[in-house]
């Protein structure tokens, strides 16, 4: 035995320990020819399929040196290997280091497993850097194997990833959550209170009081709960370092406060940039972040020579580049004459159309018909309530956690559930390991960015990407293959009224087309029926190939896919935006309000991508004013007042960024003649109403009418609510007239009929939606004056399910609210009165019409804000 230190005598002929380099490895010309290189394993594939190869002979011939690829292959059409190809033959080619990245450790581990199969080299190096392997370190930075990781070791703020040669990016078209993740300090008043606390104080002088007071509250009502405001952090200088303050105390919370740690790191890499941040507040949480993501900083991503984005769903309006914060993204396109390539069969049922049955209960029997099923909702309170409704009892359930790594023990278990939170994509049950699909919760929204664009700022078109492709992954989890099959259970409301839309269907696939109309018009049977038509399709015979597939077959060839509505004009704004907010980063305000108005200005011709317009001319007005208070600059703060005139009428009927407006430094404009009006009429009512005791009374009676089913006691209140709003309100006589009309002279109508009656598992029908239709029209008639431009005809339902032929029927001027969604209104109107009783020690009425104008700007119920909140859902939309 050899000591530390001795050395070993040479002996003739003894094998020597010499470390022999490994043969080099075999190249090809593509990344096609490749694939029958690889090495042998048992267990590869027999041969690429027709759409892998189309794309990938694409790919070598034109896109080999492109900085930016997006590449687009339905789910469970081979996708992954053809990424892993192309990074593979990249790697041996000598162009570089290769890197694999996935939105999730079990997707990074699923991956690994796939490669290894095919036999081509790849590491896992998920997890933390300190806890890799450094044998599958040292293979992926000598180049010998291509490094599988999750999204967040790309973005951090310290990639620990020595740089790449190739990014290639699965399931991209979900990129937008992981990457902003990076990005976005998130504040959550019940996990960190005193932060959101000392956030909220540190903004509060830009918010309006009783916005303030709302925030405040512990229990809110439901309005005040759900509403977002976004504030621009360029305009508030002053406020800056107070915010920084209180996210910075973030970094002292626990090292075992996985969230505080997320939000320590976010608050780095955007810290020193506040000012080119949106600031987003609700009740529940703030978060901070830019608009897009400044990918451009991170040097492992910014580096690498080429950046491949893989995904079942790319879509045409920027989202990929929005996502990614890159100008521009080309795209891979299989031959326009090449066959679309399917990925199984799946029967969409849909509870909250079967005529007198309990969706929920339905729900949990189809499940338990399955005999299995995963369960997809929105967030982690909506999973808890799926678990107590739709879960049939004694089942086992996974979770998230249960899942992280492997979704095998939930493949081979029974009478079981998969519920998972904002799980849309990445998980793969093909076969046998699960016949079901649950959709429990529509997903518009997984941010506050994206609920502040669906609600206040009425620009869900620049969102509806991302929805419809969590829609489709969502349907698709069960069927990888062409040869799969599933039911597929849409369970709630909303997310029926959004499959019931013809604009929405057409959007899609044929096949998905298809196969969404068909399960339409089979829920409208009976429950009897519908549980017969499980039975056919579970046993995939004769009676379903010979009926069903015929039908849908019929209903496939008549389907036409055709692009989103303004898609192109919101994939040309997205390379403007992106520069935008590189030109903010680096402090160079005035081209980046430039960039944004040329944003702007490629929606002129898309009028249904109006909100997203205003959004857009308000951040360059925002911007302008910037650099103008910078530069001292009278003309540019005129350029950037202009700005915002043209972004508050393109917002219209939306009202939210008045509560910014002016800038700094300019006069409070006069009230407008409705404003006026409305506080003139008001000022009379407030001597009608008598002592504080009285005015209580009053309220109390509303309120208990609004409480009411009966339409006799809900229609009175009706109208005395718009007459507390300051309108001209009454209940017109005469046949099909509406049930309030609630008018501010003849600039502003808003007609409402009240369905109190209706029960909340029931559907909107074409008569329902009929009424609605005509009220307008009436008034106008009544009145001998044509309709104001400003004017809504609204619906007060407490259903959320519309039919489709309501959908179609519905005028383009007709809305719907819920009972809640007045209640909130009466809430906010009783604390105006709060502020209005006080005006009575005034006594002349004509000397109280400011200040009421005050109260009513202040508490945002002028006759604008009314339309505004009144205005926000359409009959017929989600």
């Amino acid at each position: 035995m050899l000591r530390w230190g001795e050395s070993r005598p040479l002996e003739l002929g003894a094998r020597m320990a010499i470390k022999k380099r490994v043969d080099a490895e075999l190249r090809a010309e593509t990344p096609e020819k490749l694939f029958p290189l690889l090495r042998r394993t048992g267990n590869n594939s027999d041969t690429l399929w027709p759409q892998q190869v189309d794309l990938l002979r694409e790919y070598a011939a034109k896109r080999v040196s492109a900085k930016d690829l997006a590449i687009e292959l339905p789910t469970g059409t081979g996708k992954t290997l053809t990424g892993l190809l192309i990074a593979d033959w990249r790697r041996r080619e000598g162009k570089g280091r290769s890197v694999f990245v996935c939105p999730t450790v079990q997707l990074v581990r699923q991956v690994v497993a796939a490669a290894d199969k095919e036999g081509i080299a790849v590491v896992d190096l998920s997890g933390p850097h300190t806890m890799w392997d450094p044998a599958a370190k040292a293979e992926y930075e000598r180049g010998r194997a291509t490094a599988v990781v999750p999204y967040s070791s790309i973005f951090n703020v310290s990639p620990k990833l020595i740089d790449a040669d190739v990014l290639v990016f699965d399931d991209a078209h979900a990129g937008e959550q992981y990457v902003s993740k990076a990005y976005t300090v998130s504040v959550s008043r019940h996990s960190h209170p005193a932060i959101y606390s000392g956030a909220l104080e540190a903004i509060a002088p830009k918010l309006s009081k009783e916005r303030y007071h709302q925030l405040i509250q512990n229990n809110p009502g439901a309005g005040s709960r759900e509403l977002v405001d976004s504030l621009a952090l360029a305009q508030v200088d002053d406020l800056l370092p107070g915010l920084t303050r209180a996210l910075g105390l973030f970094a002292a919370e626990p090292q075992s406060d996985k969230v505080a740690r997320s939000a320590k790191f976010a608050h780095v890499a955007i810290g020193g940039h506040l000012g080119a941040c949106t600031l987003y507040v609700s009740w529940s949480k703030i978060e901070v972040r830019p608009v897009t993501p400044p990918s451009f900083e991170n040097p492992l991503f910014a580096s690498a020579n080429q950046r491949i984005y893989l995904s079942a769903t790319l879509g045409t309006s920027g989202e990929l580049e929005r996502a990614f914060g890159r100008p521009a993204i080309r795209r891979l396109h299989r031959p326009a004459n090449a066959p679309s390539p399917t990925s199984g069969r799946r029967f969409l049922v849909f509870p909250h159309l079967i005529p007198d049955v309990d969706p929920t209960q339905f729900t949990r029997e189809l499940i338990a018909t399955v005999g299995k099923s995963i369960i997809i909702v929105p967030s982690d309170r909506e999973a808890d309530v799926a678990g107590d409704t739709i879960v049939p009892e004694t089942w086992t359930v996974f979770r998230k956690n249960d899942v992280e790594d492997s979704l095998d023990d939930f493949a081979q278990s029974t009478k079981s559930v998969a519920l998972l939170a904002n799980r849309y994509d990445g998980i793969d049950l093909p076969g046998e390991a699960c016949r079901s699909v649950t959709i429990a919760g529509y997903p518009g929204v997984t941010n506050l960015q994206e609920r502040f664009y669906a609600s206040r700022a009425r620009s869900a078109v620049v969102s509806a990407e991302r929805v419809r492709s969590r829609v489709v992954q969502g349907i698709g989890r069960c069927t990888r293959g062409p040869r799969d099959w599933s039911v597929v259970i849409v369970a709630d409301r909303e997310t029926t009224t959004y499959l019931s839309r013809d604009e929405v269907r057409k959007t899609l696939s044929a096949d998905l087309q298809s196969e969404i109309e068909f399960g339409l018009d089979q829920s409208e049977q009976s429950a009897d029926d519908v549980r017969e038509n499980i039975a056919m399709f579970l046993e995939q015979g004769e009676d379903w190939r010979d009926n069903a597939e015929t039908e849908l077959t019929k209903i496939r060839a008549s389907a036409q896919q055709v692009e989103p509505a303004a898609a192109p004009g919101l994939a040309a704004a997205a390379r403007h935006e992106v520069e935008s907010l590189e030109a903010m980063w680096n402090g160079d305000w005035r081209a980046a309000s430039e960039k944004l108005h040329l944003a702007a200005t490629e929606l002129n011709s898309h009028p249904i991508a109006r909100g997203y317009q205003a959004v857009l001319l308000f951040r360059a007005a925002v911007a302008m004013d910037k650099s103008a208070r910078e530069a001292v600059d009278a003309e540019q703060g005129a350029a950037a007042d202009a700005l915002a005139a043209q972004a508050v009428e393109a917002a219209k009927p939306a009202t939210w960024m008045t509560a910014f407006l002016p800038f700094a430094g300019r006069e409070i404009p006069e009230p407008s003649s409705m404003l006026r009006s409305a506080a003139q009429r008001l000022s009379i009512v407030v001597d009608t109403v008598g002592s504080a005791a009285k005015l209580k009374l009053s309220f109390a009676t509303m309120f208990e009418g609004l409480s009411q089913i009966d339409h006799k006691a809900y229609e009175p209140a009706l109208t005395q609510l718009g007459k507390f709003l300051g309108a001209d309100a009454f209940k017109p006589s005469g046949d099909a007239r509406t049930d309030s009309a609630w008018c501010w002279d003849n600039e502003q109508w808003i007609t409402l009929e009240a369905k109190s009656e209706h029960k909340t598992d029931g559907v909107i029908g074409v008569h329902d939606t009929q009424q609605v239709n005509g009220h307008l029209e009436l008034v106008a008639e009544d009145r001998g004056v044509p309709i104001p431009s400003a004017s809504a005809a609204v619906m007060v339902s407490p259903r959320t399910v519309v039919k489709r032929e309501a959908i179609v029927v519905a005028g383009d001027n007709s809305w719907r609210l819920t009972p809640a969604d007045i209640l909130a209104l009466a809430t906010d109107t009783e604390r105006l009165w709060e502020g209005l009783q006080l005006l009575r020690n005034i006594k002349a009425p004509e000397e109280r019409v400011g200040g009421i104008a005050d109260l009513l700007r202040q508490h945002l119920l002028r006759p604008e804000d009314i339309i505004d909140r009144v205005t926000t859902t359409r009959i017929g939309e989600v």
